[in-house]
């Protein structure tokens, strides 16, 4: 950009601005990461001065400018800019309120006002509208509230209850449902990582502060977030934020007192040496988002910010360390372990992953309490045989309780995940070797730190018509969202309806008789393994999907009841280590 320094009159003073513009090229149907070039698709020159501003950019206040707009050096025809807001961006936030929870409310700002979810996006610059929407919703069938929430009854809550002319292309619309769970349920969840990305997050009223997520939580120790208004509006902010595609600054930068590090590490930062005195938090929470996120939010590009936009952290680089920036422990300091129920799987089976961090020095070493993809400091990507990379992205940001913290020696982190489908698809489309890499990073002093491992996976060719047809069945999109969703996802028809078809045959009852006769298998395909803890409960789909009932003629289901499936009670257990200490 140039401008003279001074012109004599009667010429007009003339700014010379020259522009680069990259074309966005957008992604396939079904998917949301688009590209950009990597050099310019044009470069333009405009040549502009400024002139009275016409109703109604009158209002503004602001300047205006028209001129000529040149490529390469030819007049392309008029330009105008005009200053139409001091914001750089707009979106709206509308809030759902389950029966017996409360939502967060505006908190006093010590200067005479007070401070709201619009008043800290309006220190970022953007302008948030706040729609306080729907009151007392009422609770969904078999599902008790004060309990801490899965994903799939927090997604099934979702379609029913936000605005039905909800559309992302013209509003950036986030949904935010407030329920009241109870104390160690994470205060918050960004979990609409499915179908349309970041639509919506959960805040928990009745969860709150436990002094086992951090002994700094000062006189909020142990209460609810209902009961301490300043952290508890920090908190849905902070899942609000997340819808926005940004991350915690643990991985990028360092904890700080900002809305974008976790709870915990807040906690901790105020209740450090230099700001120990009690009652720092939550009196002395900032309400804001730190410079860093500010950058983001106002100048990453609008597919990569917007609701149902980008996957979520798809931008941040995560896997091979580069030499530059990146620094990974060695075995002998932190080693970290893969592992998996099995390395042959069938076409179209999930793989059950599991994963150890241990600290094999001789000192204590800090790094994150909980190394789960839901907490987004581990990362899994699976590479095919011809090299391709694809990422496993976790539906559900699950974070609150997530922080660096002190790992003594010879302890360790565990956490597991089952691989098989996410944003960017399905995690082994085809038979063949694939390699599947767990890594685990974050940030020390703005320099990223941690560890990876892998593991080799082969994915067994069909041998039979039954496993032909149990691919078929569970290869759609509908099913891999049910198994992203933890099961227990009635409210996805499709998905119920071709695992019922899963549990119930072998191969369809018309093709039994030919596949007998030419000597084929017509046992439980293997792919059903890998559903043993994730089928339909018999009872429940009965009582939600009474029409799968009437399509099968009256019949029972043939499939395991919940209870007697073994594999539910592994995955049971899986859960419950996932993520903790030992």
């Amino acid at each position: 950009m140039s401008a003279p320094v001074a012109v004599p009159p009667p010429k007009k003073c003339e700014l010379t601005i020259t522009a680069e513009q990259f074309n966005y090229t957008q992604p396939p149907a079904g998917q949301f990461k688009g590209t950009f070039p990597a050099s310019p698709s044009r470069t333009v020159t405009m040549k502009l001065s400024k002139v009275p501003a016409p109703f109604p950019f009158s209002l503004t206040g602001g300047p205006f400018y028209q001129g000529r707009l040149f490529e390469g050096g030819v007049d392309k025809g008029s330009i105008t800019l005009a200053w139409v807001s001091k914001f750089f961006r707009r979106a709206t936030l509308e809030i759902d309120t389950l029966v017996g929870a409360v939502r967060p409310a505006p908190v006093p700002d010590g200067a005479g006002g007070t401070e709201f979810f619009d008043t800290v996006f309006a220190k970022t610059g953007w302008q948030l509208s706040v729609v306080q929407d729907q009151l007392n919703v009422p609770v969904p069938s078999g599902v008790v509230a004060t309990n801490c929430w899965s994903s799939a009854d927090l997604h099934a809550l979702m379609t029913t209850v936000r605005n039905p002319a909800t559309n992302l292309d013209t509003e950036w619309r986030v949904h935010m449902i407030v329920v009241p769970a109870k104390l160690g349920c994470s205060r918050g969840i960004m979990y609409d990582q499915i179908g349309v990305p970041r639509e919506g997050c959960a805040s928990f009223s009745d969860d709150g502060y436990p002094v086992s997520d951090s002994s700094n939580f000062g006189l909020a120790a142990n209460k609810k977030q209902r009961d301490v208004p300043r952290a508890f509006l920090r908190s849905a902010t902070h899942e609000l934020t997340h819808t926005l595609n940004q991350i915690h600054q643990e991985q990028e930068t360092a904890a700080d007192n900002s809305i974008m590090t976790t709870t915990p590490s807040v906690a901790d930062v105020l209740g450090g040496p230099a700001t120990g005195a009690p009652g720092v938090f939550p009196d002395q929470i900032a309400l804001a988002h730190n410079t860093n996120v500010r950058h983001h939010l106002n100048h990453m590009p609008d597919p990569v910010i917007r609701p149902g936009g980008w996957p979520f952290a798809s931008w941040f680089p995560t896997g091979a360390p580069q030499a530059a920036d990146r620094h990974d422990f060695e075995p002998s300091e932190l080693a970290l372990t893969v592992t998996a129920t099995t390395d042959r799987v069938a076409l179209g089976q999930p793989l059950d992953l599991t994963w150890t961090m241990t600290n094999t020095s001789g000192v204590s070493l800090r790094a994150p309490n909980d190394v789960s993809t839901e907490a987004l400091f581990a990362s899994i990507a699976v590479t095919d045989g011809e090299g391709h990379e694809r990422p496993v992205r976790p539906f559900v940001i699950l974070c609150e309780h997530a922080k660096l913290g002190e790992l003594e020696p010879g302890k360790s982190v565990t956490a597991s995940a089952k691989v098989f489908w996410s944003t960017a698809g399905f995690a082994f489309e085809k038979p063949g070797r694939y390699r599947v890499d767990v890594a685990v990073s974050w940030s020390a002093q703005g320099v990223m730190v941690g560890v990876q491992s892998g593991i080799d996976v082969f994915v067994d060719y069909p041998t039979s018509a039954s496993d032909n047809h149990s691919a078929n069945l569970v290869l759609h999109p509908e099913v891999g969202k049910w198994v992203a969703l933890g099961g227990d996802a009635y409210h996805l028809g499709e998905a119920c309806r071709r695992l019922q078809a899963l549990s119930q045959t072998a191969v369809p009852s018309g093709a039994r008789a030919a596949t007998a006769a030419a000597g084929d298998d017509t046992t439980a395909p293997r792919a059903i393994d890998g559903f043993a803890d994730m089928l339909p409960d018999r009872a429940k789909l009965a009582r939600l999907r009474p029409e799968l009932s009437t399509e099968t003629g009256g019949r029972t289901p043939r499939g395991p009841a919940r209870a007697a499936a073994p594999g539910r009670k592994r995955a049971a257990k899986a859960k419950g280590r996932a993520g903790r200490k030992r």
